[in-house]
């Protein structure tokens, strides 16, 4: 951390992150974010960040990145917020290791779909 404001900032991030525990990983990690950014982040400014998120399967869970933007963790948050939408949900039904195939019905597509927000409305009461 060579170019943080200063030592608050990694004590902001750790803390936020451990007071995350019960939330899905991405957004305990931009908890964390938005906390080091608060406590002073870069000392340069701020421009771009990115979230990826990897399981043992060949690709991604999540790949977010916010390249040039003038509030990069609030752009973050919104397409992380989009991406809970369809494309979360979506993911489980990809080819994996699991399911070498993946799921191709239309039906059953919508249905992981579904099961995903009621899982997270759950979660969220």
């Amino acid at each position: 951390g060579n170019m943080l404001a200063g030592s608050r900032v990694i004590e902001d991030t750790a803390q936020a992150y451990d007071a995350g525990r019960g939330l899905p990983f991405a957004e305990r990690l931009m908890a964390a974010m938005i906390a080091g950014e608060a406590a002073g982040g870069d000392k340069r400014g701020k421009q771009a960040v990115a979230l990826l998120i990897c399981t043992t399967e060949a690709y991604p869970f999540l790949d977010l990145r916010v390249d040039d933007h003038p509030e990069p963790l609030k752009e973050l948050q919104r397409l992380y917020l989009k991406s809970l939408e369809r494309y979360q949900p979506f993911v489980a039904c990809l080819p994996g290791r699991a399911r070498p195939a993946g799921v191709t019905d239309r039906a059953s597509i919508e249905a992981q779909i579904l099961t995903f927000h009621a899982a997270r409305m759950h979660r969220e009461q």
